[in-house]
Order: structure tokens, then C-alpha cells, then sequence
């Protein structure tokens, strides 16, 4: 689906964007500096939550189309199937972090924890404590995500289906109910030297993954929904999803920020899916669906490149525009090239395994077919 390449793409150029501007923002990049103030820099964290929404529209889809079918989850195939798109990338990489034992994350403890700091990663629990992997929680956050909610739909299972919008519509409004508990205990707003008060863990920050499952719940309960329209029918719908999200940020933005980035991002997919206009045809330009690919390694290895490569390119050639952009451009070059590599050698091979393994599980289903998790920011 063109669309969803797109937003996938727009999801790790804007993290990638927002750590380019949080590395240049520490050094006198002059006139440059300027540049930092545009929405792709400023809001590039958003696209950790445009993520969230797309992979809960994947995995809710995957699930809900097994149980409308079968009357069950199977679980561990499920597991089996994701660990095979997911743990041969992240658990190499891992491994190059160990061997080098390099540590880029929110902030050092090597020489304090050693090897140690990364056990939170191997087991996906960097969501709630500090790991040696720079953007790991939200790998931590994905990883439970693909427990909890097979879980919850076997729980459900029973129900006919046209009641299972519960189930995500619960997440959607206990989150906020557990962020207002977070601060309310804090006293006041916890700023980002705490991520684990509400950035990071899952029972927190998980709006996006419950509004991509709810789409997904409406692609395969009520597949009319996704019928293609118009542009301005399909306005219709999405404006005044955004309009909600901006009174609920308007109210509280500790409590409701990450409600109301999943309804945006959450519109903006729905409108992907059933847009009909131009912007398809630009959506289905190939570059996209190139990037959207490589998005998951990008997302890893880019830390490694901003604080490293790209980080002694900005201190070496202090400036205005030109070094900003080259080195902008450079960084994303640079990451797309890795990732390519590692693409070939380690993604593909298990990728190509799991088609053999799960054939049977091929059907005509017009939900997309598996990308790279979600991830993003630290």
C-alpha cells in the first residue's frame, strides 16, 4: 500500500530529522540554528507515535483476520513469525554494541555497569530502565505490544466481532487516565531527564499501537469503511479526528499529548488508505517504498551515525545552512547505505526463511504485508 510506504518513510526521516536537530542544537551551527525552529526538526519525536499507529494497524490486522478465521490466536506462531522480521537484525546489532561495547543512549554508565547496562535490551525492559541501546524502549514497547494484545483478543474471543473495538478503545482511554496518575504522583510535569515516568513504558505511551489497532479492527469488521473516496469525503473524516486531538492537547498536554498524536497520525492512515487523489501516485513513487524497507535498520544505526560520524562533522565545521544540510543529507545517505548492506545479509536471508516456513499462511487480504517494527527517539 503506497500510503503506508509513505508514512513510514515520513516516520524515520522525522526521528532521524529530530536527532539531527538535537545534535546541531549543541553546537554553534550559526544562521543554520534557524533551520531547528521548522516542524521536521522540531517535532521530528512525533514519529515514534506516526510508527506506533502503523504497526498496530499491521499486527491488529494479522490477528484479527486469524481470529475471524480460525476462532483463535495461535500464539507462539504469531511470536515465531514477528521474532523472525524482528531479532536477527536487533540482536546483531546488539552483539557490534557488546563487541565495541558502545553505549549512546540518554547517558553513560559503562564504567559504572559494564556489559550489564544492556540486559535490559536482551530482554526487552528498556522501556522501564536504562539500557545501552539508543532507542531501544520503543523495541521493548513493540515487543510487549506482540504479547499483550493476542492476550487480550484471546480473552475476547468469544465476542462477535463487531463488539472487539472494545478492546482497543479501553487502551485508548486508560492511557490517559494512567498518565494523570504518573503526575499527579510526581506533582508536577516529569521532564525528560525521567523518561520512564511517561515517555517511555508501555502502559503510558502506547496510544499509537491502540488507535492502529482500532483501524485495523474497522478494515476487517467493517472493510466498507475503507472504501476509496474522493479527497474531500475523505476530509471529511479526517479533519475532525485532528480537530479532537488538538481540543484534547489544548487541556492538558502531560495527560493527553500522546492521544492526540495517535488520533493525527491515526487520521492521516486512514486517509492514506482510502485516498484516491494525487497524492497516491505520490505516495507510490519508489523511493518510498525503498526507505520504508531499510526503515528499521535506519532507525538503529542512525544513533550510532549522530553520535559518531555526524557528530564530529558538525564540531569540525561549525557554520550556517550548507554545513547543516551536507551534513543532513550525508547522515541519511550514510544510514541508508548501511542498511542496505545489513538488508542483504541479515533481514533478507531470514525473511526469504520465513516465507517458507509460514506459505500456508498467504491469503488475499488487502492489510499490508510485514515491515520493520515501530520504533523511535530516546
Amino acid at each position: 500500500m503506497p500510503g503506508l510506504d509513505l508514512l513510514r518513510s515520513m516516520a524515520v526521516l522525522l526521528v532521524m530529522s529530530g536527532h539531527w536537530g538535537d545534535l546541531c542544537g549543541r553546537y554553534t551551527v550559526g544562521s543554520g540554528a534557524a533551520i531547528l525552529k521548522l516542524p521536521l526538526f522540531h517535532f521530528g519525536w512525533t514519529g515514534v507515535d506516526l510508527f506506533f499507529v502503523l504497526s498496530g494497524f499491521l499486527i491488529g490486522g494479522q490477528l484479527w483476520r486469524e481470529l475471524s478465521r480460525t476462532g483463535t490466536v495461535d500464539l507462539p506462531r504469531f511470536l515465531l513469525r514477528r521474532g523472525m522480521r524482528i531479532w536477527p537484525y536487533y540482536f546483531a546489532f546488539l552483539a557490534f554494541m557488546l563487541a565495541f561495547m558502545i553505549d549512546v543512549g540518554w547517558r553513560s554508565s559503562l564504567q559504572t555497569h559494564g556489559w550489564r547496562q544492556f540486559l535490559p535490551d536482551l530482554f526487552f525492559l528498556s522501556n522501564y530502565m536504562q539500557g545501552g541501546v539508543s532507542g531501544g524502549w520503543s523495541l521493548s514497547t513493540e515487543e510487549q505490544f506482540y504479547v499483550a494484545v493476542p492476550l487480550a483478543l484471546l480473552l475476547v474471543r468469544r465476542w462477535p466481532l463487531r463488539w472487539q473495538w472494545v478492546v482497543p478503545t479501553l487502551a485508548l482511554c486508560l492511557l490517559p487516565v494512567l498518565r494523570y496518575l504518573a503526575v499527579r504522583h510526581f506533582g508536577r510535569s516529569p521532564g525528560p531527564d525521567n523518561p520512564f515516568v511517561i515517555y517511555s513504558p508501555f502502559h503510558t505511551h502506547a496510544d499509537g499501537l491502540a488507535v492502529g489497532l482500532l483501524v485495523a479492527w474497522a478494515a476487517v469488521a467493517v472493510p466498507k469503511l475503507m472504501t476509496p473516496l474522493t479527497t474531500a469525503r475523505n476530509l471529511l473524516f479526517a479533519v475532525p479526528i485532528v480537530a479532537v486531538a488538538l481540543v484534547l492537547r489544548s487541556c492538558s498536554q502531560d495527560v493527553f499529548s500522546f492521544s492526540a498524536l495517535a488520533l493525527i497520525y491515526g487520521a492521516m492512515a486512514v486517509f492514506a488508505l482510502r485516498d484516491t487523489s494525487i497524492f497516491s501516485r505520490f505516495a507510490g513513487w519508489r523511493p518510498f517504498y525503498v526507505i520504508s524497507r531499510l526503515s528499521y535498520a535506519m532507525y538503529l544505526n542512525h544513533f550510532l551515525l549522530v553520535e559518531g560520524p555526524a557528530q564530529g562533522f558538525i564540531a569540525a565545521h561549525r557554520g550556517g545552512y550548507t554545513t547543516f544540510l551536507v551534513g543532513y543529507v550525508g547522515m541519511i545517505a550514510l544510514s541508508m547505505a548501511i542498511a542496505t548492506v545489513t538488508f542483504l545479509l541479515i533481514e533478507s536471508p531470514f525473511l526469504q526463511w520465513r516465507e517458507r516456513l509460514f506459505a500456508s499462511d498467504r491469503s488475499g487480504s488487502a492489510l499490508p504485508r510485514e515491515s520493520g517494527p515501530v520504533p523511535l527517539r530516546t
